[in-house]
């Protein structure tokens, strides 16, 4: 269903986010690090921004970068050029359009807008707190935790898995 539906209900316990800033990855360029050091304090105090998101959010301070980039170049240069066809637009500005859907794809994985920031509010906590969903849907259902299983065989129908009582 993709991100249709609903939006999943918030969980009580808040992500806690690393204390420690989180230094730019090596292999960033200069202003796109410049760009990692004024966007990381804000998205690690609201708890987007982990260890395992360094090269996620570094490839969108990369984008970030040279959209600023591009964005001198069209200023300075307009956004369409002319050639034997006619009026088009420029190279710079296709690439930054380019950029921009690049930015938005990268920027939605770390809740860098309204939908999504509610999206992974909403998700549970980072590896190390695993939890049992079946268990706590049946808690909450008043029913404890089924450990009836039906052994799938090939070749098995719909209708035999549904007739079979319990092993």
């Amino acid at each position: 269903m993709g991100l249709r539906g609903p939006l999943p209900r918030r969980r009580s316990a808040t992500i806690a986010s690393p204390a420690d800033p989180l230094p730019p990855p090596s292999w960033l360029p200069g202003e796109a690090a410049a760009v990692w050091r004024e966007h990381e304090p804000r998205l690690r105090a609201a708890g987007r921004l982990r260890p395992e998101h360094a090269e996620t959010f570094g490839q969108w301070c990369s984008c970030a970068a040279e959209a600023r980039e591009l964005a001198n170049v069209v200023a300075a240069e307009g956004s369409t050029s002319r050639g034997p066809h006619g009026t088009t637009p420029s190279a710079a500005h296709t690439a930054a359009c380019r950029l921009r859907a690049t930015m938005l794809a990268l920027g939605k994985s770390l809740g860098l807008d309204p939908a999504s920031a509610a999206r992974l509010d909403a998700m549970p906590p980072p590896a190390g707190e695993e939890r049992d969903e079946v268990a706590e849907y049946a808690a909450r259902r008043g029913k404890a935790e089924s450990t009836n299983t039906v052994e799938y065989k090939p070749g098995a129908t719909v209708l035999d898995l549904i007739g079979r009582t319990t092993p």
